[in-house]
């Protein structure tokens, strides 16, 4: 097969290498600063990398802003004229695919998959997720992650993985959520649990607090409750948990961390990549 890789992190550069190594033809655009083998040609347009191509693979997250995401290039591609240049029956990959260029590649007679809504891919990327947050953790702590306090807020696929994780370190974990049945299986792993209306009474005793619900959860007042110095890690996608500019006037550390598998692990992340891509391929053709 033809794979077109466009755009991208570093996840892209590994994703192409491991595609051409298991034998496939592979041509990139967009990734001129990535360092690949000479085998895998660096098309010099949008049209003579996708031309042949039976699948082409945009990042993750694929777009902000009608752009797609190009960090390693000084190209700027709107995703109408990536689309425009697409063939009917070609496969098209990416995460986080706006609505816009779904509609707009299904209408040109593409098949298209957002990789980020396949069970299998999300698991895994929450997996690696929460070992980058805990390498994110450990780096910008002056303690052990033994011992200190940490507030997970949220109980989605990265925060019960990262709450299991942190308790095996030996943190004392609490956990904040919405749903009784959450808080109940938090509570079921070891980790201390509670409402988010009650964290104004006992958000002062975390030394770190990890967001990971895409929504205000801890308001102004809140975050005005916080230790002083503790540590904001920020991992959910906009708005985020909390008011960024407020956290740091009132002296909290605030680090945000968006794309950490990108960042983190992008070899593993590339191979999640790669086994979602062959899964689907398989599923398609089945």
């Amino acid at each position: 097969m033809k794979f077109a890789i466009i755009g991208g992190d570093s996840r892209q550069k590994y994703l192409a290498e491991l595609l051409w190594r298991d034998g496939h033809r592979v041509c990139t655009y967009a990734l001129e600063r990535a360092e690949l083998p000479p085998q895998i040609p660096k098309a010099g347009c949008i049209q003579g990398c996708v031309y042949g191509a039976d699948c082409v693979v945009l990042p993750t997250p694929a777009e902000a802003g009608g752009l797609l995401f190009t960090p390693l290039s000084a190209e700027q591609l709107r995703c109408e004229e990536l689309v425009a240049a697409l063939w009917q029956g070609q496969r098209l990959f990416g995460g986080r695919l706006g609505d816009a260029l779904c509609l707009s590649a299904l209408r040109q007679g593409l098949s298209v998959e957002d990789l980020t809504r396949r069970q299998d891919f999300a698991v895994f990327n929450a997996a690696v997720t929460a070992e980058g947050a805990i390498c994110v953790l450990m780096e910008n702590c002056d303690t052990t992650l033994w011992r200190s306090r940490i507030l997970v807020c949220g109980w989605g696929r990265i925060a019960r993985i990262l709450t299991r994780r942190l308790l095996a370190l030996g943190a004392e974990v609490c956990v904040a959520a919405r749903r009784a049945d959450a808080r109940a299986e938090a509570s079921a792993l070891g980790a201390e649990s509670c409402e988010f209306a009650a964290l104004a009474e006992r958000i002062g005793s975390f030394d770190g607090i990890v967001n990971t619900v895409p929504a205000s959860v801890l308001d102004d007042a809140v975050l005005c409750s916080a230790a002083e110095g503790a540590l904001l890690l920020e991992l959910a996608s906009a708005p985020g948990g909390f008011e960024k500019t407020l956290a740091e006037n009132i002296g909290l550390r605030v680090l945000s961390a968006p794309g950490l598998p990108g960042r983190y692990a992008p070899r593993r992340a590339a191979e999640i990549l790669c086994e979602a891509i062959y899964a689907s391929i398989e599923e398609g053709e089945g």
